[in-house]
């Protein structure tokens, strides 16, 4: 076979299916095989094929169309040994360069008229710098055509790979392409004599298409169980519907559906279990109280509701908070007033404000302690800014000394510190840390609270009895679901595995994004089931599923995304970097709404705040979205406040975002035509339209310090995080800010040089 041709209205099609769009779909792998060996595509009721003397062509339902892609695959060698996701790849990439090109769309950075005769395609992310490209012919054997008066209806992809070549003076050879010319004739004359014969309406038959544009693109995750089991990836399907024996995890970069995927298979196994008859009682954890809500409207939508109603209930499923679980186990110890908060993110916050105020009540003291401590801890309580030492203390207090000592200070000096926390090196460092631990602990006495870890610790310690030993084969759970298990501390992740009814046994199901984890900074590896099960065999036995598709942003935004992850790989060493395989699975008419991502500077942070309200309007109004779709995100506290009280005075049409992933005031700001303001730091769990960041600059992202080496390294870390976070909430278009005297943030370095932004 020396060419396959592609009709316009079948790469319509093509581009247009989402099963068509990634390796993650068996259809996807069909394609992709189809091309590598140049055997007939099967790819639905709209597409058909025709073998030619020379090649195969390839056409849809609109007979009179003219326009094709030729690939000549003697010359260009663009499937050969290539992967079945390359192949993906690449014909996707040209067929939507093809459409562009013939309607004169906008084209990306990615895409390249060189001289007004080739056109070079860069498949990959720009900022993956792998230099391969698929280089075409506009208008291959010119002359020749234009006598025929064909000029302008073919494209020939004759080369692919990472040699520049001639440029704007390269000339393919047209060999191949005149063979093309040769089969084309018969081929056109015998479908318009079919065409004559046919009865009117006996076209290519229709098709419901899956493709996700304008309402359909959204792919809100509020859907029912029928409509998820026909949008689930090859991946997604093989974790939801596998049966929950083993701990199973799914792990994947933003936007790759693993909550959706999550709440499937919990619907699936109680559906199993009600068709067979079998009790069945399961119970999906989160972080906050927020996403609690927000998971539970979901699993609403996908048909959960009669199972969720009585607890009591042969087959139930429960929706809790983690700290609301543990407060049930201690219903007869503990009221609701004595927590911090009843938010664990919230009520991390307030203890973060604890520590603080210990850290201020320890100063008379400090001198009496410094003779005896390091010089490394010395320096670091000195010379560190308070705001940093905060969160580091405040992670010795809940891991360390709550959680690996059991607030003894014996066995506290006993224990070796932990390499990517505080540097404690003497009992002296540690005397004096345990000082600051009970100044923490008589605030949460006088004030007659328990704090997150509290409450965790004493339920872990209340499911280590005899008692509960007896009572856990009747209340335990045959499957447990964690949502964001990235946001846990190893206090949170102990309890997990206690909760199940077979003490060897463990059905947990848990969902990890590394990168939007600022993290535990007690984990040194991996987050993995080892971390949850404490039996090697259930860890060999377990299933883990990596997607890779990103289904939620475009790929300019992906890109980006890859760039911010990438440069931020070297911080920790338990950082892998989820966006290396990852790429959009947006369809071409969502990509008319997209555009790629923009820094744009100003004079001043008034000047900022003043452009950011105007500019929310503009990209509402370009990309014909609500003004609920759009989310404006303050990079500094200052930032936040200022512009929620601009917008407060001026009555501008915002909802303030003051909780992570609260999707209540996402759905209220989209019900009153009002946008959505936010720190970094609630955005997470959300997706919008677009996102405007405000304050990614040098100096703010991330902060300017003069600290140690290791605050400085948790602050870029932290930096990092939040914004891969922000920038990963958006489908369409991500628009930056930053003051001009400040310049960009050094995170965005990479990008700028990668073109990933502009």
């Amino acid at each position: 076979m020396n060419y396959i041709a592609i009709r316009r209205d079948a790469a319509e099609e093509i581009i247009a299916e989402r099963s068509l769009q990634s390796t993650d779909f068996d259809e996807g792998v069909s394609l992709a095989r189809a091309l590598i060996n140049g055997s007939v595509i099967s790819a639905g009721p709209r597409i058909a094929n025709e073998t030619a003397l020379n090649g195969l062509i390839i056409y849809g339902p609109n007979s009179a169309e003219t326009r094709y892609v030729v690939i000549d695959l003697k010359q260009s060698g663009l499937f050969l040994n290539q992967s079945a996701h390359n192949v993906v790849l690449f014909i996707q990439r040209t067929l939507r360069f093809s459409i562009k090109y013939w309607d004169r769309g906008v084209l990306t950075p990615a895409e390249r008229v060189v001289g007004g005769r080739t056109a070079a395609i860069f498949p990959f992310p720009l900022s993956q710098k792998t230099g391969f490209r698929v280089t075409i012919d506009l208008n291959p054997d010119v002359e020749r055509l234009a006598k025929r008066n064909m000029s302008g209806r073919f494209l020939l992809v004759y080369k692919a790979g990472t040699e520049e070549g001639g440029g704007a003076n390269e000339t393919a050879s047209i060999s191949t392409f005149r063979r093309f010319l040769d089969d084309l004739v018969p081929f056109e004359a015998a479908k318009k004599q079919a065409l004559l014969a046919e009865a009117p309406g006996h076209a290519l038959s229709g098709l419901t298409s899956t493709t996700l544009t304008d309402l359909d693109s959204q792919i809100d995750i509020h859907q029912n169980y029928e409509t998820w089991s026909h949008r689930l990836t090859t991946d997604q399907r093989r974790f939801a519907y596998a049966p929950l024996i083993h701990p199973a995890r799914i792990d994947g970069p933003a936007g790759t559906g693993k909550t959706a995927s999550l709440a499937f298979s919990a619907v699936h196994a109680l559906k199993v279990a009600a068709e067979g008859g079998l009790e069945f009682q399961s119970i999906f954890l989160t972080h906050s109280e927020a996403s609690r809500r927000s998971i539970s409207t979901v699993l609403h939508a996908m048909g959960a509701t009669p199972f969720m109603s009585e607890q009591s209930a042969i087959r139930n499923l429960r929706v809790q908070t983690l700290q609301g679980y543990c407060a049930e186990i201690l219903r007869q110890d503990l009221s609701a007033t004595e927590f911090v908060d009843p938010d664990a993110y919230d009520a991390k916050q307030l203890q973060s404000m604890y520590v603080e105020e210990a850290l201020r009540q320890v100063e008379p003291e400090f001198a009496s302690y410094k003779k005896f401590m390091s010089p490394e801890l010395l320096s670091y309580i000195e010379d560190e800014d308070p705001d940093l030492k905060t969160s580091l203390i405040q992670h010795e207090i809940a891991v360390v000394i709550k959680g690996r000592a059991r607030e003894n200070l014996d066995t506290y000096k006993l224990i070796p510190s932990i390499p990517s926390g505080l540097p404690v090196r003497t009992a002296g460092d540690k005397g004096f840390l345990w000082r600051i631990y009970e100044i923490y602990r008589g605030q949460l006495v006088a004030g007659g609270q328990f704090d997150t870890d509290d409450v965790v610790l004493t339920a872990l310690s209340q499911l280590s009895t005899p008692i509960w030993r007896r009572r856990r084969v009747r209340d335990g759970f045959d499957a447990i679901y964690v949502d964001e298990t990235h946001l846990f501390n190893m206090n949170e992740l102990s309890i997990f595995h206690q909760l199940t009814r077979s003490e060897d046994k463990f059905p947990i199901a848990f969902a990890v994004d590394r990168s939007q984890a600022i993290g535990d900074r007690g984990w040194t590896d991996d987050i993995d089931v080892t971390s949850l099960m404490p039996v090697a065999k259930e860890v060999s036995d377990s299933l883990r599923v990596n997607v890779n598709g990103i289904f939620r942003s475009s790929p300019d935004i992906v890109n980006l995304a890859f760039t911010i992850t990438s440069s931020g790989a070297s911080l920790f060493t338990n950082f892998q970097d989820p966006m290396l395989l990852a790429h959009s699975n947006m369809g071409y008419a969502e990509e008319k709404r997209a555009s790629p991502p923009k820094y744009v500077e100003f004079v001043s942070d008034e000047s900022m705040i003043d452009a950011a309200f105007s500019l929310a309007e503009t990209m509402k109004d370009e990309m014909s979205s609500s003004r609920g779709g759009i989310a404006v995100v303050a990079f500094s506290d200052e930032l936040f406040h200022t512009m929620e009280r601009l917008a407060s005075e001026h009555n501008k049409p915002f909802e303030v975002l003051k909780h992570r992933g609260d999707e209540d005031v996402v759905r209220r700001a989209k019900g009153s035509e009002r946008f959505v303001l936010s720190l970094a730091d609630y955005i997470g769990g959300l997706e919008f339209d677009g996102i405007i960041l405000v304050g990614v600059d040098k100096g703010r992202v991330p902060p300017v310090i003069e600290g140690h080496a290791q605050s400085r390294a948790y602050m870029s870390f932290a930096a990092h995080n939040k914004l891969y976070v922000a920038v990963t909430r958006a489908r369409y278009r991500v628009m930056v800010l930053g003051v001009k005297e400040r310049g960009p943030s050094e995170i965005l370095r990479a990008a700028f040089v990668a073109q990933a932004i502009t």
